[in-house]
């Protein structure tokens, strides 16, 4: 019972740091499209992951496992889900009506839990 216990708090902490690089993560999206109109997209996407992933690392090194972990495993689980969140934007811009801010906001929001698996079970395992 301790076990699903400690693994629920993880949980929670991943959570919290989660939320935490997401909304860093929307928030340079919003500055790249609010300073740069024309913007595409997948750029601010990709300036906003770089930042968040900062967050990210250190958040989870810090809170969420406590321990260094191992940083490149995490940036290839980062990098994955990126690719999926860039795959999810490709889809809504490509499919709906859906553009900028928006669709960067869905597409960041849909990816977390898969991170949150290969984390825990490889990059701090």
């Amino acid at each position: 019972m301790r076990r699903w216990t400690e693994e629920l708090a993880t949980l929670m902490r991943f959570g919290g740091v989660g939320v935490l690089a997401t909304l860093v993560h929307i928030a340079v999206a919003a500055a790249v499209f609010w300073c740069w109109a024309s913007v595409s997209p997948f750029l601010a996407n990709v300036l906003a992951f770089l930042v968040a992933f900062q967050v990210s690392l250190w958040g989870h090194r810090r809170f969420t496992f406590r321990r260094q972990g191992r940083s490149g495993r995490f940036f290839l689980i980062a990098l994955a889900g990126f690719a999926a969140n860039n795959g999810i934007l490709a889809s809504l811009l490509a499919t709906t009506s859906i553009s900028g801010l928006p669709a960067v906001a869905i597409s960041t929001l849909l990816v977390p839990l898969a991170m949150f698996v290969a984390a825990r079970l490889w990059a701090f395992a």
